[in-house]
This record gives C-alpha cells, sequence and structure tokens, in this order.
C-alpha cells in the first residue's frame, strides 16, 4: 500500500505552503492554494517588517506593531484554510494531518466538473 502524501496541519512551513498551491492550482476553484499563498504574503510581509526595526531603530514600534497585526492576520488566515479544508474533507483528522491526494483529486474533480466530463 502506497503511503499517504500528506502534511502536518500544525506544521504549515512555506514548504508546506507551497506544497498546498501546487495540489491545488486548477482553473476551477482553488480556494486553498490561494488562501496558502496569502499566508505566504503575510508571512513574507511579517519578515519584512521585522527587518525594518533593524533598518530604522527610530520606527521601532510602529515595526513591532506591524509585525505584531501581521501574526494577527497570520492566524486568522491559516485559520479560515484549516476549517475550508476540514470542510472539504482534506485533513485526516486521526493524524492531524493534510492529504495533499485528496486535494489534488478534488482539484481535478472540479476541473472534470466544469469541462462536463
Amino acid at each position: 500500500m502506497a503511503e499517504a502524501n500528506t502534511i502536518p496541519v500544525s506544521s504549515l512551513s512555506e514548504e508546506g505552503l507551497l506544497e498546498v498551491c501546487q495540489h491545488a492550482e486548477v482553473i476551477a476553484c482553488e480556494c486553498p492554494g490561494y488562501l496558502a499563498r496569502l499566508l505566504q504574503q503575510v508571512r513574507k510581509f511579517r519578515t519584512y517588517t521585522n527587518s525594518c526595526i533593524e533598518q530604522f531603530p527610530e520606527d521601532r514600534e510602529t515595526h513591532l506593531w506591524l509585525a505584531e497585526q501581521a501574526g494577527k492576520v497570520d492566524a486568522i488566515i491559516l485559520q479560515t484554510m484549516i476549517e475550508l479544508m476540514q470542510k472539504e474533507g482534506l485533513i485526516d483528522a486521526a493524524s492531524d494531518t493534510i492529504d495533499l491526494d485528496k486535494l489534488s483529486e478534488r482539484a481535478r474533480e472540479i476541473t472534470r466538473k466544469q469541462l462536463g466530463l
């Protein structure tokens, strides 16, 4: 039996987000991938904001606040993405992993329906 292609929900790293994007990309509904790309952008912004603290120490308080706000946005988007994938049956509750093969199959099925196949 082939091992399932999964990633842990608890550790959606940049690599994990990229995997979600790659498995969700279709012409049809790609909401999980879209959310993953938003999350990547928020995390890049947070990293950028933290680097601004070193470059512009006089604006430290502002950049700390921006980094904190970005952290809140990250948490909201991540929770939304997880809940969406749970609703779509893409998360194995027992192992708390995202089934990338199911995500790919979901994307292919949506495309087939749109094409009338």
